[in-house]
């Protein structure tokens, strides 16, 4: 069987197959050859278009929820002004007086809101 071997352009010397540089003249075997180019980021720019437009929808379609979410919320009203305290026992002359204030608010889920205030008096003799 014969020995392959690489015949330099330059000079035509001979030289082993694994050998990168020509043995008498010094010529770059791998210098002359083309540099390589990856084709995967053109594969991968076709590719990523779909990803991207659907990602995008997906984007677009969870916030149109949000939106529609917040936007369906009742606004909150603000809460009723707290009373002065006057929830303090007062004794008087054997007496005792007792005053209980409550506000409340109650809205339902068609945003109809009603709120009230109620004051008891209670004496204990």
């Amino acid at each position: 069987m014969t020995e392959v071997s690489r015949i330099c352009p330059r000079c035509g010397n001979h030289f082993p197959l694994e050998a990168r540089h020509c043995s008498h003249c010094g010529y770059d075997m791998e210098a002359a050859l083309p540099a390589p180019q990856s084709t995967l980021p053109a594969l991968v720019g076709k590719a990523a278009a779909p990803l991207l437009v659907g990602a995008a929808s997906l984007a677009a379609s969870v916030g149109w929820r949000l939106l529609q979410t917040f936007l369906s919320r009742p606004a909150k009203l603000p809460d009723p002004p707290v009373p002065k305290r006057a929830d303090a026992p007062v004794r008087a002359q054997g007496r005792m007086t007792i005053r209980i204030t409550t506000s409340w608010v109650v809205g339902d889920s068609n945003g109809n809101w009603r709120k009230g205030h109620s004051e008891q008096t209670i004496e204990i003799e």
